[in-house]
């Protein structure tokens, strides 16, 4: 831009003079003759101007020497006298000066150039967050019952990256969502309950998906690796694979969003590895596990605490019912995986019990899906009021929220975190499971393969002496 200078400043100099020359002695000069003769020498090709002459003829213009008339270029050479350009304009936005010479300011997830008159024209996405809807938050904080928070990683990205990129998960398809559901009959309920503190060091904490629109793979993962620690009562402590999925489960788009329904179906068919044979990078990749591969030939490390060389497998996927399923399924075996509608106040949570805000403008709730892992639930008091909340863990890793994890409202299917919630049971390597007393010794089953849901396993027979 620098070189630039001296030739803009020649051109404005000459340009101010010959304006300024043409608007002391406006004429008509040569324009004033009939002949005009404009070629040659021809010394009476002269008008008088103010107490001297000028000429009209093509001797006069002879450069710093030449007294050419003032209309001399324009009537002979036919050239219009250039418009001076005014000074070199600057934009400011936002406190920030530039010119049309400069790049673009980047404000947030928009930029802006700088326009030759000085204006500003900017692009109008709109952000995953922004300065006005923060301000709406924390104005609304005591009415909503919860904090927002002022995440850098948000700032720069639009809205619409953030639903494809930070979410993933579709919304399940009619047939699929009205899939029979299975009903628990357990006994009371605790009003509190957390499975990471019932079972400790069983229940894996936040992963972060990254820019990847994986959710639909690390909830399913997260929450299978979460019961395979805790049916096998510790012996089977892994980290599952979301790689895997993301690169060989066919009909997803990867970063783009996957089904559940369709990565359980991989899970009972093929499994999965762990996560140090088959890292996660947030992107596809070529898959490098074939259907009937075993820990072995997929060149796994073998578990130390378990005779394990096939693949990590799960039963089917079932869907439940209600509130208080929900709750009895967590709390006899392990975390379940939930959908959630998201919409643009929901990534600036920070603590309290969520619930969806009227701080986005109607132009901004175009909302996406996300699945996650719910691990208890509670209640507390909010002024008047009992307040119940699941305990939910998300996947933007333990930076955000409540150190990874988020309340949300329960019982009134908040954001639809109720409307379709799914478990499924490993197969662990040895499960062990009490059937009766017999005398002062208790008689256990132990074996290998699939641990059925409580509705579908037949009643054991009962004790006979014969």
């Amino acid at each position: 831009m620098l070189s630039w200078l001296p030739l803009l400043m020649l051109v404005s100099v000459a340009a101010a003079q010959s304006s300024r020359f043409r608007a002391e002695f406006p004429g008509p000069y040569c324009a004033a003759r009939r002949d005009r003769c404009c070629h040659d020498r021809q010394d009476g090709c002269a008008q008088p101007i103010s107490s001297t002459m000028c000429y009209c003829d093509e001797f006069c213009d002879r450069g710093e020497h030449g007294d050419c008339c003032p209309d001399y270029e324009e009537v002979c050479l036919g050239m219009t006298t250039p418009v001076p350009p005014g000074p070199l304009q600057s934009c400011v936005h936002k406190n920030r000066y530039f010119t049309p010479f400069d790049p673009p300011v980047v404000d947030n997830c928009n930029t802006c150039k700088c326009n030759i008159d000085g204006t500003v024209t900017c692009t109008d996405d709109v952000c995953l967050v922004d300065d006005d809807l923060l301000r709406q938050l924390h104005h609304l904080e005591r009415s909503i019952g919860w904090k927002a928070g002022n995440y850098s990683e948000w700032w720069g990205r639009k809205y619409d990256e953030g639903k494809v990129l930070r979410l993933g998960t579709f919304q399940p398809k009619i047939p699929v969502k009205a899939m029979k559901r299975l009903s628990n009959r357990g006994g009371p309920l605790p009003s509190h309950f957390d499975a990471a503190d019932h079972w400790p060091r069983l229940v894996g904490e936040a992963r972060d998906q990254g820019w990847c629109g994986s959710s639909w793979a690390l909830s399913t993962t997260t929450m299978a690796s979460d019961r395979f620690a805790i049916l096998s009562k510790g012996r089977e402590q892994v980290q599952l694979a979301p790689q895997q999925l993301l690169a060989c489960v066919r009909r997803q788009q990867a970063c783009s969003g996957g089904h559940l329904d369709t990565a359980w179906q991989y899970l009972r068919r093929v499994g999965v590895v762990n996560d140090e044979c088959y890292p996660y990078i947030a992107a596809k990749n070529q898959c490098k596990i074939n259907d009937g591969d075993t820990l072995v030939s997929a060149n796994c490390e073998l578990p130390a605490n378990v005779n394990r060389t096939a693949m990590y497998r799960m039963g089917p996927a079932y869907s439940l019912n209600n509130e208080t399923d929900i709750m009895t399924e967590i709390k006899e075996r392990g975390t379940v995986q939930a959908i959630l509608r998201v919409y643009r106040d929901f990534f600036s949570y920070q603590n309290g019990i969520y619930r969806h805000s009227a701080a986005a403008t109607p132009a901004e709730e175009r909302s996406a899906y996300h699945s996650v892992r719910l691990i208890g639930w509670g209640e507390e008091r909010v002024g008047y009021d009992m307040v119940k909340y699941w305990i939910a863990v998300n996947s933007w890793g333990t930076w955000w929220g409540e150190n990874g994890r988020f309340r949300i409202l329960r019982g009134t299917n908040e954001c639809e975190i109720e409307s379709y919630v799914l478990a499924s049971n490993p197969y662990v390597h040895q499960h062990v499971q009490t059937v009766r007393n017999v005398g002062d010794l208790q008689e256990l089953i132990v074996g290998t393969g699939y641990v059925p849901h409580p509705s579908r396993q037949r009643p054991y027979p009962p004790h006979s002496r014969g």
